[in-house]
């Protein structure tokens, strides 16, 4: 299941947000791939909508959005 979710977050992110090379693996450093302020709150709002997920003030933890996999992971726990 996590690795269906990064699939899915990889392409969410290249073709809503910002583009990931395929140097971007699902340990990589999405700041440093470009994640921002700005893309961040993007983000949460298109994991909401895509996943039916309430992303929590909670959740705003910067490891949380650190990497694809990180991500798919506080998905999956949400999800349960």
């Amino acid at each position: 299941m996590i690795q269906d979710l990064v699939t899915s977050l990889r392409t969410l992110i290249h073709e809503q947000l910002f583009p990931l090379d395929d140097s971007v693996t699902e340990s990589s450093d999405l700041h440093a791939a470009g994640l921002d302020s700005l893309a961040l709150m993007q983000l949460i709002l298109l994991v909401e909508n895509e996943y039916s997920v309430k992303i929590t003030p909670g959740d705003l933890d910067r490891e949380n959005f650190s990497s694809l996999e990180k991500l798919a992971e506080m998905i999956a726990r949400k999800k349960i």
